[in-house]
């Protein structure tokens, strides 16, 4: 992508030709102030509609994007630079099944639950939680997954009863445009989604502003941390979706093909750009050699190209400051002793393509283990053992997903107990994206909260206890006057209600039931039809 910071307008350049692709105008500070204050004239008209209502438009959105399921592909794989047919399954298809559940199961998720007291003093109240949209959420989406992240994202916001602002990455704006085109197509009224065009110069007006109620960002964690701050100054909330350096794990007793396939796609897909990509190795010594071979032998099949081309595996890097980004991690791990088996190499043409890349002798001195890569390059660490291989999984500051290669059931077990990440598979790797009811968020500085399945939708909303008490006394047990009997009294009903003495809470009971206030100020009726629950 390449932008003059003054313009009134983005140009989108497609990486595999580094041609111009297309422009859309900006709309700087003023026009994000003019989407918010429409987001905010919206909200109170889209958020008295029921949900059923709201989950009508999303089958509607889902029909739209099934019947250009083409034109989307083929758009992205333009401006993004994956294949085609990846495009259909990590982004239209993926975005199809979380519309379809969202569509039929928003409404059971997002009802009012009522309460069952387990106060005793209470259960005459009627109470329940409710759960209430935000307000306005600024969504702030990636150019790594520019359908698929958004999408979901926009959809849980708005069937919650929320209204959004959609910022669109700057690399990716043609895709943002379509999306935006879509939403609009399937009917929303007015002002409930807003899509701005905006240099990143611009960007953090959006995180400082009042009238932002939530915030959803996805990128690095640099720029998360800076979005996080800026947010505190409303004390708005945040979701973070950032950055991952995603190990796995082979284990001796592995299925070595299977996990050399599976590593290397995972490794490989979109051109590494994906922050849930295997971008670290460590295999115990005993296999090593063979599953190094076997990786190989996989790499040198990898077909680079023009991601139109159907039988193009992967297409360039989206620009050129990621493919600098790349280079230079690899070099630095050449310099540092690690041994290059394949690859590394920019590719003599136009576009950002680089080469998939093979690594060997590599350890956590070298940036290319520790830093997110974001590339198409695979970098293996024999270990001497399974302790090993989980300690240095574990140490890094990132913790989004994990995965580990092994025939033992126990040993998986232990895996899943013990890798911190937010995601943890086992003889696979990425797929959970494509599961809607996956949630999709990390550890330690991958990121805070959840995006997907139901853990997103309840990221878009606010709970509201409520509870109705039908009075007929004139006060409660526990307001003034406060005496010594009253003291007494809640001395007895302390060990009525939690001593684990049948006989000290039959003596209580006692005590408590004749307890003049208890008579006069409390539903003692319901209280006694409720007295099991003491025993």
């Amino acid at each position: 992508m390449s932008s003059e910071p003054q313009s009134s307008y983005i140009v989108s350049i497609n990486p595999t030709t580094e041609e111009e692709l297309g422009r859309v105008d900006t709309v700087g500070r003023a026009g994000i102030d003019s989407a918010l204050n429409k987001a905010r004239a919206a909200f109170s008209g889209w958020s008295q509609k029921s949900v059923k209502e709201r989950q009508k438009f999303l089958v509607a959105v889902s029909d739209l994007i099934l019947q250009q399921q083409e034109e989307i592909a083929t758009l992205i794989a333009r401006e993004q630079g994956k294949p085609i047919a990846e495009a259909m399954a990590s982004e239209i298809i993926a975005v199809l099944a979380i519309l379809k559940d969202t569509s039929r199961h928003a409404h059971k998720i997002l009802r009012p639950h009522r309460m069952r007291h387990e106060q005793l003093l209470f259960v005459h109240k009627k109470s329940a939680y409710r759960l209430e949209p935000h307000g306005v959420v600024a969504i702030i989406s990636p150019w790594n997954y520019s359908f698929s992240v958004p999408v979901p994202e926009i959809a849980a916001a708005l069937v919650a009863g929320n209204t959004v602002l959609f910022k669109p990455a700057p690399d990716t704006v043609l895709v943002g445009r379509k999306i935006d085109n879509i939403f609009q197509r399937a009917g929303l009224p007015p002002g409930v989604l807003n899509t701005v065009f905006v240099h990143d110069t611009d960007a953090p007006y959006i995180t400082h502003h009042p009238q932002v109620d939530k915030i959803i960002f996805t990128g690095s964690t640099p720029v998360g941390r800076d979005v996080m701050t800026a947010a505190s100054h409303q004390m708005t909330p945040v979701v973070l979706e950032l950055g991952g350096k995603d190990a796995a794990i082979v284990a001796k007793d592995a299925d070595l093909p299977r996990a050399a396939k599976g590593i290397v796609w995972g490794s490989m897909f979109n051109s590494g750009q994906v922050c849930a990509a295997v971008e670290r190795v460590y295999v115990e010594r005993a296999v090593a050699e063979k599953f190094i071979q076997l990786c190989h032998a996989e790499i040198k099949q990898i077909t680079v190209g023009d991601p139109l081309d159907a039988n193009t595996q992967i297409g360039p890097l989206t620009n050129l400051q990621q493919l600098i980004k790349v280079r230079d991690q690899v070099e630095d791990a050449i310099r540092r002793g690690a041994r290059l088996l394949h690859g590394g190499n920019q590719l003599d043409c136009p576009g950002y393509f680089y080469e998939p890349t093979l690594l060997t002798n590599v350890d956590h001195s070298m940036r290319i283990m520790t830093e997110e890569t974001f590339g198409p390059v695979l970098p293996i660490m024999a270990v001497d053992s399974v302790d090993q291989a989980i300690n240095l999984a574990n140490d890094s500051i990132y913790g989004l997903s994990a995965y580990a290669w092994t025939s033992n059931a126990k040993l998986a077990a232990r895996f899943m107990d013990e890798l911190q990440a937010g995601t943890v598979m086992i003889n696979d790797a990425t797929s959970s994206w494509g599961e809607p009811n996956a949630p999709w968020g990390g550890y330690k500085m991958s990121g805070i909260g959840r995006t997907r399945a139901r853990f997103g939708l309840e990221e878009m909303v606010q709970v509201k206890y409520v509870s109705y008490d039908k009075g007929g006394n004139c006060s409660n047990i526990w307001w003034f006057p406060y005496d010594i009997k009253l003291r007494q009294f809640f001395g007895d009903a302390m060990h009525l209600l939690y001593s684990r003495n049948i006989l000290v809470k039959l003596t209580k009971l006692v005590k408590v039931l004749m307890h003049k206030r208890f008579l006069t100020t409390t539903h003692w009726v319901a209280v006694l039809r409720n007295i099991h629950k003491l025993f």
